[in-house]
């Protein structure tokens, strides 16, 4: 299933968005507060995320900046009704943003658009991964691959039964 994440401080942007991507098959994560998508992008890998340009606590270059930080990959979308061009330009220049979309948005584009960034998305996956296996040892491509997979989903590389034979997970 295809999974996008939403910050947007307007619920009602939230909810509009979420309606149509849901019907549309994705999985939409919705957050009005910045802060929480951090902190959720923290400890689930994500492919695609569309942000509000103008929020309260952080606005969305800062939060796509932090993101890049944690997930380079992240296909990113910025949506604002508010922004002008030299704003536009300051957004895709330092938060490396994929596309911009005005407020209010045309379904159709919205949706076309965000099929390309989960395509993006899995080409450049693909590309780092080839490269990395090039690049390294088969040893060391192996632990890097469990580093990424215990980043995705800690404790899930190490496992190990205690002396009582149960399953213990660092």
């Amino acid at each position: 299933m295809k999974k996008v994440m939403i910050v947007d401080d307007e619920v009602r942007v939230l909810n509009a968005l979420s309606r149509i991507l849901k019907r549309a098959g994705w999985k939409v994560i919705a957050f009005d507060n910045p802060e929480e998508a951090l902190e959720y992008a923290e400890h689930s890998p994500l492919s695609l995320v569309v942000s509000d340009y103008r929020m309260p606590l952080m606005n969305g270059v800062e939060l796509f900046n932090r993101l890049n930080k944690s997930q380079p990959l992240i296909y990113k979308v910025m949506l604002s009704g508010q922004a002008d061009h030299s704003a536009m330009v300051n957004a895709i220049n330092q938060a490396r943003i994929h596309h911009f979309i005005n407020k209010p948005w045309d379904n159709s584009d919205l949706l076309a658009q965000l099929e390309t960034g989960i395509n993006t998305y899995k080409k450049r996956r693909q590309t780092l991964l080839t490269v990395k296996k090039k690049s390294l040892s088969s040893d060391d491509y192996a632990a890097w691959c469990e580093r990424k997979l215990e980043k995705a989903s800690p404790g899930i590389t190490k496992v190990r039964r205690n002396s009582m034979g149960w399953i213990e997970i660092d």
